[in-house]
């Protein structure tokens, strides 16, 4: 047997105080009848007609009661069934920009590190939904196939950083190319599918127009999020240990300012039919965003059997609700005698 909500048991604790405070106000109706009787043995006639043992019978079935309801409260729970559970919903990926110029610091602490919180944000919202992970610089990994298991996508989203791909550069549209297959591979046709991707919009490898029109072919949008500023920010360089070593530099010697590419990241969402949001200090877009994603379509993502205990909470409700009325239906006067219904002769 197992309970449910084993905190209600905490109530079985009250019994023992109902039952002192029951006996200490008996104790002081006694102390008071005798004062008003004038003493001890003048209570009896005061007395005669109850019955001190029926008042200590409803004082336990009101115990009984109490204790019936609390246990019922707690749901205990025994015997199990199997159940088939067929989980649904849709398959999104989501793509992050781990390239070099992620590390700006025109989003606090970094566009890379805002990106990362806003996504485990967002996956707070996509419970039942299978959820996959790309990530990409010079060259884009998959890093987290389609899965429900939200907990594993969120593993290798914390381990993600500005050197998890160590090709340089930013392949945004082989990115969206592996985001894109990875959906194809987990196809279904009642199933909706969508990309979200986190980027600077800064593209070096181009065919950005090609991936976009693959998109377009097969109806899945892709969400854009655009992180960082138009104002942009210096590239820190950092070494091993995580200390800044200096900024970015172009071939002149002078600091590469990085600026936030929102014509790019426009254009994909547009032309896949999907929106661009521009990352914000409070992340108003993630609601934006799960909002966007809740007209995908549903579908089945898979069975399994399930063992579910059985309630039995309702046998001790029985118990308690018999026990309150047995205690309202006794009465406390004593049995009237035949000597006594005879008037004694």
């Amino acid at each position: 047997m197992r309970f449910a909500a084993p905190q209600f048991l905490w109530l079985l604790a009250v019994l023992p105080a109902v039952a002192a405070a029951a006996w200490a106000a008996r104790s002081s109706r006694a102390r008071a009848l005798r004062s008003f009787a004038g003493g001890a043995p003048h209570v009896g006639r005061f007395t005669e007609h109850v019955s001190g043992n029926r008042r200590a019978v409803k004082l336990l079935l009101l115990c009984l009661a109490l204790g019936a309801i609390a246990v019922a409260l707690a749901r205990p729970q025994w015997g199990t069934s199997l159940q088939t559970i067929t989980r649904t919903g849709s398959d999104v990926v989501i793509v992050l920009d781990t390239s070099l110029s992620m590390a700006a610091e025109d989003l606090a602490p970094s566009r890379l590190e805002h990106a990362k919180h806003s996504i485990a944000s967002l996956l707070d919202r996509l419970e039942g939904h299978r959820v996959g992970l790309v990530t990409f610089a010079g060259q884009a990994t998959l890093a987290c196939p389609l899965t429900v298991d939200h907990g594993a996508v969120r593993l290798f989203l914390e381990s993600s950083d500005v050197r998890s791909v160590p090709l340089p550069g930013t392949a945004l549209a082989d990115a969206l190319g592996l985001a894109l297959r990875s959906l194809a591979s987990g196809a279904a046709a009642d199933r909706g599918r969508a990309v979200v991707v986190y980027s600077d919009g800064e593209d070096h490898e181009g065919g950005i127009d090609e991936i976009v029109e693959q998109y377009a072919r097969s109806a899945i949008a892709v969400h854009a999020v655009g992180c960082g500023t138009t104002r942009g920010a210096p590239i820190p360089l950092r070494d091993p240990s995580g200390a800044l070593s200096g900024y970015k530099k172009d071939g002149e010697d002078r600091v590469v300012t990085s600026r936030v590419d929102e014509d790019v990241l426009e254009r994909i969402a547009l032309g896949t039919d999907g929106r661009y949001f521009r990352a914000t200090a409070g992340e108003v877009e993630v609601e934006r965003i799960a909002t966007a994603l809740s007209g995908l379509e549903s579908g089945a993502l898979g069975s399994e059997l399930r063992a579910s205990y059985e309630e039995r909470f309702q046998i001790p409700l029985v118990v308690g609700w018999l026990a309150l009325v047995a205690e309202t239906l006794l009465g406390d006067r004593r049995r009237a005698t035949a000597g006594r219904r005879g008037g004694g002769t």
